[in-house]
């Protein structure tokens, strides 16, 4: 008996009936005939996981650095800015924090809100923005362009 897969058999010689389900007992695969072939995208393969961490470094290099972030001027152009304003009676400990920074907001910081409404400090959004357009909470298109 066997059940046929992309690329080869798998085989089982027994099989045992328990209550929901079946368990298969001595279980073989049996690759197709040209699945041993060579591939002919083998040369550029590369193993990663077999590479110094120099080799590591040369390949980042080599690849090069792919920016998906914003410019400063598309920045300050799309991301609404406001005040932040404490609304409690008493002192504002703990009452909200910027998650890029880890701080607490204090009155009259600049807050910077992306179109998915998360805000942050202006300061620390825009640093984020230049190097990826997304929100750091919940990785949605942080500006659209």
């Amino acid at each position: 008996m066997g059940l046929q897969g992309r690329g080869g058999t798998i085989q089982y010689r027994s099989h045992t009936r328990f209550p929901g389900y079946w368990r298969l007992l001595d279980v073989i695969y049996l690759p197709d005939e040209n699945e041993d072939e060579d591939d002919e995208n083998d040369d550029m393969r590369l193993d990663i996981d077999n590479m110094s961490y120099e080799e590591l470094l040369a390949l980042g290099e080599h690849i090069g650095n792919v920016s998906t972030g914003l410019s400063k001027e598309v920045i300050m152009a799309r991301l609404k800015q406001r005040k932040y304003i404490c609304l409690a009676t008493g002192p504002c400990v703990g009452e909200k924090t910027c998650c890029i920074c880890q701080e607490e907001y204090a009155d009259d910081d600049d807050i910077g809100k992306l179109d998915c409404e998360h805000e942050y400090h202006v300061a620390c959004i825009r640093e984020w923005l230049v190097q990826k357009n997304s929100c750091p909470i919940c990785k949605k298109t942080a500006l659209a362009t």
